[in-house]
């Protein structure tokens, strides 16, 4: 039996302990990603970090924004996936990047993970 509803409205105490818990449950995850990627891209610089961070928040809240409008419209944040973090810690490995700036290897993550995407799409 569910708890709640759909259009149900749970207590104000109860809505704020269930938003606090996924608040620290999502800026955990959301933090340690581009703080795990940082050394393989080789970023130094605190400021370069900082972009890393701010660009993952910015993009997990348009992509939340979409999600909530347009698509299935679940009241869930939409983060980063740890499942992309192996594949691009080897791609910033690859020797050919090994005298690139990090911008450029956060290119060529993205643009591998662009076309793997479409090659899984049409497999």
């Amino acid at each position: 039996k569910l708890t709640y509803g759909i259009d149900d409205i749970p207590p104000l105490a109860m809505s704020l302990f269930l938003g606090l818990q996924h608040y620290l449950t999502m800026v955990g995850a959301t933090l340690s990603i581009p703080l795990i990627l940082a050394d393989p891209l080789g970023v130094k610089d605190p400021a370069d970090v900082a972009e890393l961070m701010s660009t993952i928040f910015f993009m997990s809240g348009v992509v939340t924004l979409l999600q909530t409008t347009v698509g299935t419209r679940l009241p869930i944040v939409q983060g980063g996936s740890f499942a992309f973090l192996p594949p691009a810690v080897l791609i910033c490995a690859h020797p050919d990047l090994k005298e690139a700036a990090w911008q450029e290897r956060l290119r060529t993550i993205q643009g591998a993970f662009i076309i793997g995407s479409l090659l899984e799409m049409f497999v």
